[in-house]
Formats: structure tokens, C-alpha cells, sequence
């Protein structure tokens, strides 16, 4: 009995002891921010994500990508996004790979269009276009 007296009573103290230095911080919602930051900036494919349709101008013969790039990022704010666009035949054999840089910024929960103007392999009738990379902006 005197044993289990001593074990409840010095279980508190042993508990509230350990509130000094070796207790875990709460964080600042600044240093929250700048982890979120951190890591929308390192997984880009996550959050910049591309819609687009192609079509051909019928004076100059060019293929044209329209589209939106969709940043979902909620802090992090990009630039100079690299899209690769990927050349398909009517049976999706790849035919060949093309990187074009749209130079726009890029802001959180953002969606910017842009315009590509392509000439495309002879045998292309469908495209895909990636995010490859983008420059983080601090």
C-alpha cells in the first residue's frame, strides 16, 4: 500500500518536471508557413498542373497549345515553368519530346494561361504536356 502511495505521488512531480527543456516547442505559425513553403516548393508536380488543348492554324500549317497552368500551391509562388510536350502518332507511339519555357509568375492558388506554337512531327494527332520544372520564387 505505502508503494502505491509513493508511485501516485511521484508520478506528478516526474510529470511535471519534464515541462522544461526537454519538452517538445510548439511552432510559430511563421516557421508552419515556411515548412509548408519548403515542401510545395520541392514536389512542383504535385501542385502546377497543366489543362490544355492543341488545335492547327490553317494559314501557317503550326500546331497551337492553349491552355492554363493551375497552381494549387497554398504559400509557395513559382516562375518560368518548363513544359514538356510529347509528341504522339494516332496508335501512341511517341514520336519525340519538345521543353518550352512560359516566363509568367506563378502565385499561390493562381491559374495562368499561356500559348505555345509548335511545329509538330509530321505524324503527330495527339499531344501530352508535363510540368517538368519551374524556378521557386522566396
Amino acid at each position: 500500500m505505502k508503494t502505491l502511495f509513493y508511485i501516485l505521488m511521484c508520478f506528478p512531480i516526474l510529470f511535471l518536471s519534464c515541462n522544461g527543456s526537454g519538452s517538445l516547442q510548439q511552432k510559430t505559425p511563421e516557421q508552419l508557413r515556411q515548412e509548408l513553403k519548403i515542401r510545395e516548393q520541392s514536389n512542383i508536380q504535385d501542385y502546377l498542373l497543366v489543362e490544355y488543348n492543341l488545335s492547327t492554324t490553317f494559314w501557317t500549317g503550326q500546331d497551337v497549345i492553349t491552355g492554363t497552368i493551375n497552381n494549387s500551391a497554398t504559400v509557395a509562388k513559382f516562375k518560368d515553368v518548363v513544359l514538356t510536350v510529347i509528341f504522339f502518332t494516332e496508335t501512341d507511339t511517341e514520336l519525340g519530346t519538345k521543353d518550352y519555357v512560359i516566363y509568367k509568375f506563378f502565385d499561390p492558388n493562381s491559374k495562368t494561361d499561356f500559348e505555345i506554337e509548335t511545329d509538330s512531327p509530321s505524324a503527330t494527332k495527339k499531344i501530352g504536356v508535363r510540368v517538368k520544372s519551374a524556378v521557386p520564387i522566396d
